[in-house]
């Protein structure tokens, strides 16, 4: 037998800690390491706090170590194998914690005086007189389970249960005997032996507790018991019940916090960034343009390290671990500055230790255009629609065809179209069904001093626009190496990213009117489908005819990420860590457009066509140097610290040029040009932004029921005035665990009751690089003495100050009845004060605005979630779930700094930047309907008179894009290795500007009566006196102003994600080599029903997906 290798309790501490706090110069590891000495109490009576998930003997040790002076005593060679120990437990006995976390192990623990024995549990001896027990152990899904661990209860005599998940003990007198069965990750179960002739079955079912919710913060992870913040953590196979497109779309069903802001312009465009929002918004919305990023946009961080959206978006979701959503003070305050919006942390998946092992994960999908919500005329009606509204004179239909003499020859010949069954149906021409695939291959392994992954995606994610097209290769490298207190991670990305635009917007195929043929009759397609004969008279344009001819916009994206992690442990309760991301990216851009094309009709000849390039690159670092330290004293105080110093810095540089003069589609090459136009040059920029943060959060709790963090962070950037370069923010979180009270225990029925509040003012940083400083435009053909001149193009603010958001929240979490009713409410206020805008200047300063400080933004609302366990046993489940949310946003001192902003009596912007408005909200002129006496519209003034006059000065609101309730409601069942998934949106109470109607029934201009209109131009227009009708005469064709007749209620309820999968680890899949195998299926977004029609994805139609996914584990 090899020698036990023996560990001991750490001697002469004091002696070691007084010579290490010689060799510091760091307050922080002082008290901390002070705090070390206050730790004591009798092995008899102590108790202790484990959360601990897939971990190894050793870092078992470590974690009781932290909090009791105790040695251990282990056969290495037998326990070295020894891993996937999980345990959550808070305040239990040292010895019932430690059997907890060994169970299902093969191992207990014993305790004699100040030293810990594990050792291994003995296999019962076979006795020729005794009576043999068989039985087999499996789990819910019907699968064998080996290595179960089977024990005679009271003893430490058993067995473990082979490949098959079969086990076999012989007793003398088994009869009346209790048998446990205990396994890693598995609820313990106890059978009673009634009869020794019949084989035993027993069915292990998950112990969801043992996977206690973790808060993955970025910089530091917390048991979420111990959490005062409001934050959700979701898991992969979460994500993936919803979809595999990518985390933002599951996260938007997922968590009610989190809003996806509908496209209705640009549908479901792969090449289009989704604009997000946690919580509602903490800047004025709309000027993402102006401040060159989203001022709303919340922080994104991958691994530890600051990311971009479109990162997220491309992430492959087969390489995600976990996704947490950060959303109050509390939580996302040890971002600081850049936190006023929330923080969305993602962690891929790292390497385990074990034998070689290859997961391969495939989705084959089909998507199709939604064009559910277009309304358009038939051939027909709009031929009807244009005679009624004018555009032919003198045309009598009640005379017979052959003796019509011929006034219109353009109405004939159309008529005689529709006669012969020609209804073009445009909207389908630039449409496609596309088959997208997306593969990754991840290949682990290693040890418990070295682990490796090795990984590669493969992205296919094309529009149902024909030409729209995204796809690309991600490659990566996991690199994870243990020795004893030292440890180094380094992660290593590289994204290549081809993407292409559709030549034509989908809303010119929506105008071509539907007589119209789409080729001649030799096939040939033409530019013009009409050519304008009289004067004012405009051509249109044949959408196919610019779609085939040679119009490309192509988009080549490469970036290389490289994340290193440096972590020592000198002792459990302390870890020092160091951290550097590096990120590398390429983007090259390229346009032609064609000789020709239309657009150069009326150009000369050697200025047609053009050739446009656009060249970016990219470099970040982003670092951090980081104490985190965690201990509990006299199993009361829980006490845990984190303290560091954060850096980075953003470099951007750019250019670009635009040619012109080509001879025709084939020679593209910039050298076939005929150089630039008149007056015109390359573009050439280049911008860097810098800042460094000092960081601390400590967490306080006292016997796991009163609960504190304190965040405090001073940062420093470059974007900001000279005069206020640096801010410092903070937050504090309180939450009561009541669940842990005696009086709440008593009850029986509560699992935890948390009661929670918090108090910040996180900031935000999402602007322009230069928006406090002083920036000029050099003129180089106006020369001086000095070299070239310059002009100012923007005017500095040394005094502009950081934009910070003082966020309250308070929130409640319930777990009634073994977990069967889970609900978390939060309430939330967040002031932005002051916020950073643009203010008009007087022109004659050479600009129109600066940027300054001034008035508040406040935003406030609820999110709530609820699932109900309705039926659970052994292989069955089905839940219920929902969640809701409701925000409201207003301005306040804003004065009239915003009237630039207000484009009053605007057919197309109606929000308005006033005091006390919100930036959600319509505004308009009050409409009473149509006069059914003279059909003219009649307007209702702010004092409430008629009037048939339009002035915009009575503008009012009429309505508000944010809806009053919405969420997600929904269902999950899951028997045996099946389940199914299934989630609606409802979304009530919003309203929305009925842009079809205003655009395409009533406000027709005469110009616009040469493309097609929405089907309800020809149905409930006033005709004559006492007609009762919702829009003015087809022959009114004057300008319509916007009114609140354009301003409906939309309610909606769609199905945004249902899922069919079965899963399984049968013993056959062995014979093909296979571990396990997941199928599933999906269909997102398939349907949708609202209360109103109107046209969605006006350049980009929306679409549906159906996917196909296949996991395999070798």
């Amino acid at each position: 037998m090899e020698k036990e290798r023996i560990g001991i309790p750490l001697p002469g501490f004091r002696r070691r800690y007084c010579s290490f706090k010689k060799a510091t110069y760091f307050l922080a590891l002082f008290i901390v390491f002070n705090l070390e000495l206050l730790a004591n109490g009798s092995m008899q009576h102590q108790k202790i706090t484990l959360n601990l998930k897939n971990a190894n003997l050793e870092e078992l040790i470590a974690a009781v170590k932290s909090q009791c002076d105790v040695g251990f005593i282990y056969d290495y060679s037998k326990t070295k194998k020894l891993s996937g120990i999980t345990v959550s437990v808070q305040n239990e006995n040292l010895d019932k914690a430690l059997n907890m976390a060994l169970q299902g192990s093969g191992f207990y623990a014993e305790i004699e005086e100040n030293t810990i024995i594990v050792r291994a549990v003995q296999a019962q001896k076979q006795s020729v007189q005794g009576q043999k027990v068989r039985g087999k152990v499996i789990d819910k899904k019907g699968d064998p389970l080996p290595g179960v661990t089977v024990v005679i209860k009271g003893t430490t005599l058993g067995s473990v249960t082979d490949p098959n998940g079969r086990f076999d003990l012989t007793l003398p007198d088994p009869v009346g005997k209790t048998l446990l069965f205990s396994f890693v990750g598995m609820k313990t179960e106890e059978v009673l032996i009634k009869k020794v002739d019949e084989p035993i079955e027993v069915t292990m079912e998950e112990n969801a507790e043992s996977l206690n919710e973790v808060v993955v913060t970025g910089i530091y992870s917390r048991d979420k018991n111990s959490f005062t913040g409001s934050a959700n953590t979701y898991t992969a196979d979460d994500l993936k019940m919803i979809g595999t497109a990518n985390i933002i779309q599951s996260l938007k069903t997922l968590d009610p916090a989190m809003m996806v802001m509908e496209s209705k312009q640009f549908g479901s465009d792969p090449n289009r960034m989704p604009t997000i929002e946690i919580r509602g918004k903490t800047s004025i919305a709309g000027l993402s343009t102006e401040y060159e990023n989203d001022p709303n946009q919340p922080l994104f961080i991958l691994d530890g390290v600051e990311t971009t959206l479109s990162v997220i978006m491309n992430l492959n979701m087969d390489r995600v671990a976990s996704v947490t959503i950060l959303k109050d003070a509390a939580s996302t305050a040890i971002y600081g500055s850049k936190a006023a919006n929330g923080v969305v942390v993602v962690e891929t998946k790292a390497p385990e230790a074990g034998q070689l092992r290859v997961s391969y994960n495939g989705n084959f999908g089909i998507q199709f255009a939604d064009l559910t919500d277009y309304n358009l005329m038939n051939s027909a009606e709009k031929l009807e629609f244009e005679r009624l509204a004018g555009r032919y004179a003198s045309v009598d239909l009640d005379t017979h065809w052959g003796s019509i003499a011929i006034k219109n020859q353009d109405y004939f010949k159309r008529y005689k179209e529709v006669l012969r069954g020609v209804d073009t149906y445009w909207l389908s021409e630039p449409l496609r069904t596309v088959f997208n695939h997306r593969h990754n291959l991840y290949i682990d392994g290693g040890d418990q001093a070295m682990r490796y992954g090795l990984g590669i995606s493969y992205n296919n994610n094309n529009g149902v626009m024909k030409g729209s097209d995204r796809g690309g290769v991600s490659m990566n490298v996991d690199l994870i190496y243990r020795r004893k207190t030292l440890l180094f991670s380094n992660k290593v990305s590289l994204d290549i990213l081809n993407s292409s635009r559709e030549p034509v917007a989908f809303s010119e195929f929506a105008k071509a009117n539907p007589y119209y043929r789409k080729t001649l009759p030799n096939g040939t397609i033409p530019m013009y489908l009409e050519e304008g004969e009289e004067k004012g008279d405009e051509d249109v344009v044949n959408p196919l005819y610019s779609w085939y001819i040679k119009n490309t916009n192509d988009t080549k994206d490469l970036q290389l990420r490289d994340n290193f992690n440096a972590e020592w442990t000198p002792f459990s309760s302390l870890r020092l860590r160091a951290r550097i991301g590096i990120t590398k990216g390429v983007t090259k851009t390229e346009t032609f457009k064609s000789p020709r094309h239309p657009d150069f009709l009326e150009t000369e000849k050697l200025k047609k066509g053009s050739f446009a390039q656009t060249h970016n690159e990219t470099f970040s670092y982003d670092g951090s140097v980081d104490i985190i330290f965690g201990k509990i004293f006299n199993n009361t105080h829980q006490l845990n610290f984190v303290g560091g110093w954060s850096f980075n810095e953003n470099k951007n540089e750019s250019s670009g040029y635009r040619v012109v003069g080509f001879n025709d589609d084939f020679h593209t090459n910039p050298s076939f040009s005929t150089g630039f136009q008149e007056n015109q040059k390359p573009d050439y920029s280049k911008s860097s932004r810098r800042a460094t943060s000092f960081y601390m959060n400590m967490n306080y709790s006292y016997k796991n029921r009163y609960l504190m963090d304190f965040n405090l962070r001073a940062d420093g950037a470059s974007a900001f005035g000279a005069n206020k370069l640096f801010s410092t923010t903070w937050a504090v979180g309180l939450a009561w665990n009541i669940h842990n009270e005696s009086f709440i225990k008593n009850l029986g029925f509560i699992n935890n009751l948390k009661v929670r509040a918090s108090i910040g003012n996180p900031g935000n940083q999402n602007f322009d690089a230069y928006i406090a400083q002083k920036t000029y435009l050099y003129n180089v053909e106006l020369q001086n003495m000095f070299g070239s001149s310059a002009l100012i193009d923007k005017f500095g603010n040394k005094n502009l100050e950081w934009q910070r958001t003082l966020d309250k929240n308070i929130g409640v979490d319930v777990t009634f009845w073994d977990n069967r009713i889970r609900g978390s409410y939060d309430y939330f206020f967040k002031d932005t004060d002051p916020m950073l805008i643009s203010i008009n200047v007087a022109p004659s300063t050479g600009t129109n605005s600066i940027y300054s400080n001034m008035g508040r933004q406040i935003s406030r609302g609820y999110t709530a979630s609820l699932s109900v366990v309705v039926l659970k046993k052994k292989d069955l489940s089905w839940s219920i779930n929902v969640n809701a949310r409701h925000t409201r946003t207003k301005y306040k001192d804003v004065g009239d700094h915003l009237d630039k902003l207000n484009q009053i009596g605007s057919s197309t912007v109606l929000n308005r930047y006033y005091e006390n408005a919100s930036p959600d909200d319509l505004w308009a002129v009050r409409s009473l309907g149509i006069d059914p006496a003279t059909g003219r519209e009649v307007f209702l003034k702010k004092d409430g008179t008629q009037t048939f006059k339009y002035s915009a000065s009575d503008e009012v609101v009429v309505g508000c894009t944010v809806p009053d309730v919405e969420g997600v409601v929904g269902t999950s069942f899951y028997y045996k290795g099946f389940s199914a998934s299934l989630n609606f949106r409802y979304r009530f109470g919003a309203q929305t500007m009925a842009t079809a109607l205003y655009k395409k029934v009533e406000n027709i201009k005469k110009t616009d009566l040469n493309i097609n209109q929405d089907k309800r131009a020809l149905h409930d227009r006033w005709k004559k006196p006492g007609d009762k009708a919702k829009f003015k005469s087809i022959t009114d064709l004057t300008s319509t102003p916007i009114s609140s007749r354009f301003i409906v209620t939309e309610n909606t309820f769609s199905g945004e994600s249902i899922t069919l999968g079965y899963e399984t680890t049968a013993s056959w899949l062995r014979y093909a080599g296979m571990e396990g195998l997941t199928i599933r299926a999906y269909m997102n977004d398939i349907f949708r029903i609202s209360s109103f029609k109107e046209e969605r994805g006006i350049d980009y139609p929306f679409a549906r997906t159906i996917t196909f996914s296949l996991g395999i584990r070798f």
